[in-house]
């Protein structure tokens, strides 16, 4: 999915475009107040259906706000807003109505876990990467054999957490084998196959980190003797999980988004974050 500020509501406009074709479950896990939703909509330009709730706000890492910031009143989604929305946590499924008469489904993997909103941090995270620290951060995990392990771990609690947070039909469903007839099966089975391997095993941006243990030698060296971890990909999405983890207390802090929260700090001192 496109990350907040690529182009002001683009993303927002290709959903206008697809829900005039199509209807969409809300997340099972959905807890967002009216006034979240408005604040989501004026960053957005829409609502993602399969939203659990906001996983992260402008304020809490600096204690700037309490914890349950949810009122009654308009959120200020400027870039100087205290409790706007940051970051969303979303529902690994989207579960498109195909025929609502005949109860019928389809359903589409969603593995961006946390997912950043706000513009204003995500067009100056754009401008890190165009600063070439997705590189420089590559660098300094395949420096460090303490990092680079838990860079693996950080991946892996991901891919876990988003498993858990499946319902159990969900999950049942995607562990289910010989769905159809035996005719009718196979490519069915293969897609419910291959959404059930993406969602439990890719990691933050994508990466499939069972797939790259499996592919590598622990003794492996790449060309320039240094370790082999996954790539660090896109910054927007291991800062929206580093926020999501600061305020939820994960056991292995992604260290790439707290390298990026510092930045940002430094070079953006007048954004509140």
């Amino acid at each position: 999915p496109t990350q907040a500020g690529e182009a002001e509501h683009s993303s927002g406009r290709r959903w206008k475009n697809r829900r005039k074709r199509q209807t969409f479950l809300p997340s099972p896990a959905r807890e967002v107040t009216p006034e979240e939703e408005a604040a989501l909509l004026e960053q957005l330009g829409y609502v993602p259906p399969n939203i659990c709730s906001i996983s992260a706000r402008s304020g809490n890492n600096a204690n700037i706000i309490a914890d349950g910031i949810s009122t009654n009143s308009a959120i200020d989604t400027s870039s100087k807003g205290i409790g706007r929305p940051i970051a969303i946590q979303s529902y690994p499924l989207l579960v498109q109505i195909v025929n609502k008469e005949e109860n019928k489904h389809n359903q589409t993997p969603f593995p961006t876990m946390y997912w950043l909103t706000c513009h204003h941090v995500s067009k100056a995270i754009s401008e890190i990467e165009r600063n070439g620290y997705v590189r420089k951060f590559q660098s300094r995990l395949e420096d460090d054999a303490s990092l680079a392990k838990e860079w693996w771990q950080c991946h892996e609690e991901y891919a876990a957490e988003r498993w858990g947070l499946l319902s159990d039909s969900d999950r049942e469903w995607l562990l289910s084998t010989n769905q159809l007839d035996e005719e009718d099966n196979n490519s069915e089975q293969r897609k419910v196959d291959s959404m059930r391997e993406m969602i439990q095993y890719s990691g933050v941006a994508g990466t499939d980190h069972r797939r790259l243990r499996d592919n590598t030698d622990e003794d492996d060296k790449n060309e320039d003797s240094s370790l082999y971890v996954p790539s660090v990909k896109c910054l927007h999405s291991h800062y929206a999980h580093y926020r999501s983890q600061k305020e939820g207390g994960s056991a292995v802090i992604n260290i790439v988004g707290k390298w990026t929260h510092e930045l940002l700090i430094e070079e953006f001192p007048d954004l509140i974050i």
